[in-house]
C-alpha cells in the first residue's frame, strides 16, 4: 500500500484518514487535491482513524490495507466492530 493508494480510496469511498505516529499524524481527505508534504514512511504509522459517512472509528493498519487493497469492504469492516448489526 502507498499514500498514493490511500488518497485514491479514499476519493473513492468518500473516506477521511487520519495516520497517527510519534507523537504526530497526517490526514488524508477525499476532497484533496495532492498528499501532504514531509509524510513519514507507512510503517511508522501505529494506527488510522477512519471517517465516512456516520462511520468514525479508529482502523488498524493492517485493516486499512486490507481496505485499499479492495480485500476488505467497509461493511466488513463495519461488521466487525463491537455493537453492529
Amino acid at each position: 500500500m502507498t499514500f498514493e493508494q490511500v488518497l485514491a480510496w479514499c476519493r473513492a469511498n468518500g473516506a477521511d484518514v487520519r495516520g497517527v505516529y510519534r507523537g504526530k499524524d497526517i490526514s488524508i481527505s477525499h476532497a484533496d487535491e495532492r498528499l501532504p508534504d514531509n509524510l513519514p514512511a507507512l510503517g511508522e504509522i501505529f494506527h488510522w482513524d477512519l471517517k465516512i459517512g456516520n462511520l468514525h472509528h479508529p482502523v488498524s493498519a493492517s485493516d486499512l490495507e486490507r481496505m485499499v487493497n479492495g480485500k476488505l469492504t467497509i461493511e466488513g469492516f463495519r461488521s466487525t466492530l463491537r455493537g453492529a448489526g
